[in-house]
Formats: C-alpha cells, sequence, structure tokens
C-alpha cells in the first residue's frame, strides 16, 4: 500500500516504516519471528539480522527485537516510523510503549502516514484490558477477539490439549479457550498457594523412593541448594553460597552416604555439569545402586520434550504444579523461601506451547526479587522420581500362636 502509493523504487537504504516486537528478544526470535518466516512469501523479504532489520522489497525497512534490549530502545529516540507491533502485548508495561508511540512520526514527501499501534495479547488483568476490551471502538481503538476455534493453523487436538492441561485452571481455561477477559490477579501462577499450605498437611503411605536434586548457584547472588527428598518430602537440606564444582560434590557425597538416594539429579546449566561429572565418578565406589541425572532446563523436543511445552523447564514445573494441583504432594519441611519461590512461578501460553516465565523476569523487584534457586531445586527433585527404584520393604507376618490341648487333659 506505502509502496505503491508513493511510488518507491528499489532503494539502496530503504525508509524505515515499522517495529515488530516482544518484551524479550529471545522470545521474538524464537517464535515471532519463526511465524513470520513460516506464512509470509519469502520473495518479498531479506532479513538482515545483524542490524535486526527486515527489508521488504528493497523499498522500506522494519526494525525488529525485545523491549529488553537497550540497544533497541535506544533507538526509538531517533526513531521515525508508521508503525508498531507487539507480540504478547500483556507482557509489557504500559510506561515502555512511551518511546514507541513518539517515534511514529514517519512522513514521506512531506505526507503524514497512518499511525497504527497493534497488539496482540492473551487475556490478563492489565491496561489492555480498559483500553481495548472495556472501551472498545473508542477513539479509533479497535478490538477483534481472536479463539483457538478461529485459527485454521492451529493443530485439531489443540482445544483438548489445552483443557487437559488447564484442568484445575477454570478461570485460565476460559481466558484461552473462550477469550474471558475477566481474569483475576494470580491466575497465572503455576502453583497455588493453597496448594502449598495443603501439602503440609498430608500424610501418604506410598512405596518409597529417594532423591537427591542439586541446584548449583550461578552468579555471586544465588544459592547453591541440596535437597534429599524421600518422595515428595524434604528429609534433609544443604543451602551455602557459590562454590566450585568439587565443593558442591563432595557436600553432596556426604549427604549421599548416609541418606542412598537411588537417583542424584544435578542442574548441568553452570558448573552444574562439572558437579554431575565428579559425582558420577565417585557413585562407582558407593556400596548402593544411584545414578546420576543431568538436567538442562533449555532442552527442547529434540531432547524428548514433549510439543507442549516450550523446554524441560516448562514441562517440570508444570509436572510440579500438576502434582501440587492433584493433592499428590506431602511436604512436612516447611521453608519460608520455598514457599515463596514455589508460588512464584507464572506461565503463559505462545501458540500451544506452554512457557514458564524467564528467572532473568522472575529476578526483578515486581516479581520474586531473586533467583528460585530453592524452588528449581524441589521441582527437579519432584521431575527425577520417575526416575526413582522404589525401596522393597520387608513385611512382617504375625500368626497367632494357639497352645495345644494335651490329651492328659481333663
Amino acid at each position: 500500500m506505502i509502496i505503491d502509493h508513493f511510488k518507491i523504487p528499489p532503494l539502496r537504504n530503504p525508509i524505515p516504516i515499522g517495529f515488530l516486537g516482544r518484551l524479550q528478544g529471545v522470545d521474538f526470535d524464537d517464535t515471532t519471528l519463526e511465524s513470520w518466516k513460516l506464512f509470509v512469501p519469502e520473495s518479498v523479504y531479506t532479513i538482515n539480522a545483524k542490524n535486526k532489520e527486515i527489508i521488504v522489497n528493497k523499498r522500506l525497512k522494519i526494525h525488529y527485537g525485545g523491549l529488553d534490549n537497550k540497544k533497541v530502545v535506544q533507538k526509538f529516540n531517533s526513531f521515525e516510523i508508521a508503525f508498531f507491533c507487539l507480540d504478547q502485548a500483556e507482557e509489557i508495561e504500559e510506561d515502555k510503549l512511551v518511546e514507541l508511540k513518539l517515534a511514529c512520526r514517519r512522513t514521506i514527501n512531506g505526507e503524514a502516514l497512518p499511525y497504527k499501534y497493534v497488539y496482540s495479547a492473551n487475556p490478563r488483568d492489565c491496561y489492555l484490558k480498559e483500553a481495548f476490551v472495556n472501551n472498545k471502538n473508542k477513539d479509533g481503538r479497535i478490538y477483534l477477539p481472536a479463539l483457538p476455534s478461529d485459527n485454521d493453523y492451529l493443530p485439531k487436538d489443540y482445544v483438548s490439549r489445552m483443557e487437559y492441561v488447564l484442568r484445575n485452571r477454570p478461570v485460565l481455561l476460559k481466558a484461552y479457550r473462550d477469550g474471558c477477559w475477566d481474569v483475576m490477579a494470580g491466575a497465572d501462577l503455576v502453583i497455588q498457594l493453597a496448594w502449598i499450605k495443603r501439602a503440609y498437611e498430608m500424610k501418604f503411605h506410598k512405596p518409597v523412593r529417594r532423591v537427591m536434586t542439586i541446584d548449583p548457584a550461578r552468579f555471586g547472588d544465588d544459592e547453591t541448594v541440596i535437597y534429599a527428598m524421600k518422595n515428595t518430602d524434604i528429609m534433609k537440606a544443604k543451602i551455602f553460597g557459590k562454590q566450585d564444582e568439587v565443593y558442591i560434590a563432595n557436600e553432596a557425597e556426604l549427604m549421599a552416604q548416609s541418606f542412598r538416594p537411588s537417583v542424584i539429579v544435578v542442574d548441568v546449566i553452570g558448573c552444574g555439569a562439572g558437579v554431575a561429572s565428579i559425582l558420577r565418578q565417585k557413585s562407582k565406589m558407593w556400596n548402593w545402586k544411584c545414578i546420576i541425572i543431568e538436567f538442562n532446563g533449555t532442552e527442547r523436543q529434540k531432547s524428548g520434550v514433549p510439543e507442549c511445552f516450550y523446554n524441560r523447564r516448562a514441562e517440570a514445573t508444570w509436572l510440579a504444579g500438576e502434582m501440587f494441583g492433584n493433592n499428590e504432594i506431602e511436604l512436612t519441611f516447611v521453608d519460608e523461601d520455598l514457599e515463596r519461590e514455589l508460588n512464584a512461578y507464572k506461565y503463559k501460553f505462545n501458540g500451544d506451547q506452554l512457557i514458564i516465565q524467564p528467572k532473568a523476569e522472575m529476578k526483578l523487584p515486581k516479581n520474586l526479587g531473586k533467583s528460585p534457586d530453592h524452588g528449581d531445586c524441589y521441582i527437579m527433585g519432584l521431575y527425577a522420581l520417575q526416575f526413582c527404584t522404589v525401596e522393597h520393604e520387608t513385611i512382617h507376618t504375625f500368626t497367632k500362636k494357639t497352645k495345644q490341648r494335651s490329651y492328659m487333659t481333663a
């Protein structure tokens, strides 16, 4: 439309015309940009990945990226564009949009363009609800509801899978399936606080599985957490600051010698790979069988992660939420940090994949304000229970002895 209206020829320096983005640049590159490539014909554009630009017909230029990138945000001050489109806009705070809106001042040959702000969003209790849903068709705002049933490109079983995944979360199911914006704050939490409180009161008699779980500190302000778990309960805990892999492995071995787990799971991102390697060598000398499992939260479908989850971290965190929601957790270990962190994980859907809020966002003061080291460690332990050996219990059978009568007895 713009190219035809202004009869723009191929240019050595195409005219900047718009911005496409998300809150997190990595999410845009991995999902939104891939959708662009899938549906927009390759013949009409080229991508300059270095400069984060999409060149349309050698005539117009669309910038793209994440609002978490300072270099991208700094460009807004000198931007002159006609539109911006934000995917998953419910993730973005309204005050982050000011500079983008002010950048919509592009003119061509002295003629102003029809400036537009376009948002795609899932229902959430945020500024978009008031601006578009409650005040639709006001001041040029247009609200276009879109349900899964309207999208011919989704898998046929998408809705049924969503209904199963959200069976413990009726408010979110109504939002994602039916487009209802009456979403309460906290509805996007993976593990509800009430479920954690309930777990403190539960008592189960189940076959015993023993697992140890290790989350090494990655940064100076993180904590290294080691839990020894009997089924879903924490029996022992060791927590300290950032240390090298040898120190962590030695502390883990001391706990393992007395606890005798059948599985030790280690977060291998960072120094955890070294910890797992050392423990694997040490375990060869132990007088019981123990396997070392490497947990990598960034693993995707090629590593066996189900299609409905964005990565292994999402799979494991959601499994923990399901176990809490289905009342399968017994937790006598009461710890304020663990409780607060378990109640801090948030989730969302991107297409048909479930994503957990990144750690970088969880660390922000408006969210948890710290790394969820205790929560991550416990969630890994719950995930690893499926690989544990069930302990053989000794069953004692008692029979009642009866005194035999002698034939001499009268």
